[in-house]
């Protein structure tokens, strides 16, 4: 079975790292910051989304042009600068990775993340997972959860899309893989609340031993 796993609050923490680069770009611009914890609801949609919500709207398309053009180029700026310091692998996921490549199932991973973050940032904590392909946000590509670079991923690897798992953390996973028509593994372990994932009627997963039998049944 091959599966594509979302990042952020699936396969690592890196809610510090985030919270620190955004706190980085709004100090910057002489704006409030915010703590983890009200970082933590922020993510998912991407960074210009994360932006838009760090300065008190719902949604980029919501926001001033001006400012959210601001505080966004101001966090591409940080992110890359300080996510090495507050992001890690979740327990055991390294270990199970290493297991499903080494018993030959594809893997790869699907962010919303900008791709440019994305890359290196798997390459560096996941060295040995040959993860192929790994994709970022994207110009051009609409972000999760339009099904749009999922499926691109499964025709690259000559699938339908029913041959697949994603496995994700949060309600823009689920409806992404709802759109392409994948099988769908939910962590408890990220950024959204239980309830939020409850509704999907997928396996929820609360840490690395569960999802290794999810994915392995």
């Amino acid at each position: 079975m091959p599966f594509v796993f979302d990042l952020d609050g699936t396969l690592v923490d890196s809610l510090p790292g985030i919270a620190e680069g955004l706190n980085r770009a709004l100090r910057s611009l002489g704006l409030a910051e915010h703590s983890c914890e009200a970082v933590r609801g922020m993510i998912g949609r991407g960074a210009a989304n994360l932006c838009a919500a760090a300065i008190g709207y719902a949604d980029a398309a919501e926001a001033p042009v001006e400012l959210l053009e601001a505080v966004h180029g101001a966090f591409r700026r940080e992110y890359p600068l300080c996510w090495q310091g507050g992001t890690r692998p979740f327990p055991g996921i390294s270990e199970l990775l290493g297991d499903l490549a080494a018993a030959g199932h594809r893997l790869a991973v699907l962010s919303n993340k900008p791709h440019e973050v994305t890359l290196p940032l798997v390459r560096a904590l996941f060295p040995d997972v040959p993860f192929d392909p790994i994709v970022g946000q994207r110009a051009g590509v609409p972000r999760k959860p339009d099904p749009t670079a999922l499926l691109g991923i499964i025709r690259g690897w000559g699938l339908e899309p029913q041959e697949v798992t994603l496995v994700g953390d949060s309600p823009f996973d689920a409806q992404t893989a709802r759109h392409a028509g994948c099988r769908l593994v939910l962590m408890r372990w990220g950024y959204a609340r239980p309830e939020e994932l409850s509704a999907w009627g997928a396996p929820l997963c609360a840490d690395a031993a569960e999802l290794r039998g999810v994915l392995l049944s």
